[in-house]
């Protein structure tokens, strides 16, 4: 008897569930979809290929650093624009978003501050002037149609503190940034 209650049980809840899964019951929420996007008029556009940019330092030697005559090389950083429209726009600025350097105002922290806070990165349009982190830089001309190189400069910069008391460590260095563009 007992054998036959959990099996009639068991067929129950089978044609229950069955009934359940096989049933038309179609449930609705009124406006769940939401599209939503930008228009954008912009005169350049930056390839999937020209998004993540690299500089490499290479090896920099301590002893250069602290050296008080010698000049950190700069590292060139090209930015690729294209398809650019002059009809849309001839002039843009750019900006270098990122941890700004605590004891350095406009520059670069490095992304392990604690392995050397003495360290910066400066960034700079190719004649020379500086761009500080955060900031726009002042207009640059968006010399033809079509593709345009931006150049840039970049170096490694030690406060004062750090090279007047040898703090300055030997390890890698990095530093993370993400351009912007505003058209004018």
């Amino acid at each position: 008897m007992k054998n036959t209650t959990s099996l009639l049980i068991g067929t129950l809840f089978t044609l229950i569930s069955t009934a359940f899964l096989s049933s038309n019951i179609v449930f609705a929420a009124k406006n769940n979809v939401k599209v939503k996007g930008t228009l954008v008029n912009s005169p350049c556009v930056v390839l999937p290929e020209n998004k993540m940019m690299e500089v490499d330092f290479g090896d920099i030697r301590l002893l250069d650093i602290y050296d008080p005559t010698y000049e950190l090389p700069r590292r060139e950083l090209t930015l690729v624009l294209s398809n650019c429209d002059l009809t849309i726009a001839k002039k843009m600025k750019v900006k270098f978003t990122g941890a700004e350097h605590r004891q350095m105002s406009g520059y670069l922290a490095l992304t392990d501050t604690e392995h050397n806070p003495g360290l910066g990165i400066g960034i700079e349009l190719a004649s020379g002037e500086e761009i500080k982190v955060n900031k726009f830089s002042s207009l640059v001309p968006i010399i033809q149609a079509g593709k345009n190189e931006l150049k840039f400069n970049t170096f490694l910069k030690a406060t004062p503190e750090a090279i007047n008391n040898k703090q300055i460590k030997t390890g890698q260095i990095a530093a993370i940034a993400t351009f912007l563009f505003e058209y004018e």
